[in-house]
């Protein structure tokens, strides 16, 4: 599988939300920003568990994917980005 087809597959799954076990967002989750979806993300883990997700091997890999695929993964740099303001706004 090409890593365009991949990146397709991946983002029409997760924006339609299989990657998620609370389905009764879904609508929700259609309609915000990638940034937004990650803060909402933390938040949502801050709130249920009181532990954040770490992100950081996978933040260097998508900034990698970027250069190399001509911004193919923004919207998952941009999901970590929300992710992390977050993160840091309530550690």
């Amino acid at each position: 599988m090409k890593f365009n087809n991949l990146h397709d597959f991946v983002k029409y799954n997760y924006e339609h939300g299989y990657y998620d076990n609370q389905y009764n967002n879904h609508y929700h989750k259609n309609t915000m920003k990638d940034y937004d979806l990650g803060y909402y993300q933390a938040k949502r883990d801050y709130e249920n568990n009181g532990r954040f997700r770490h992100y950081f091997v996978q933040r260097i890999i998508v900034i990698i994917l970027n250069k190399l695929s001509k911004n193919k993964a923004i919207e998952i740099y941009r999901y970590i980005t929300g992710y992390e303001k977050f993160k840091k706004e309530y550690k």
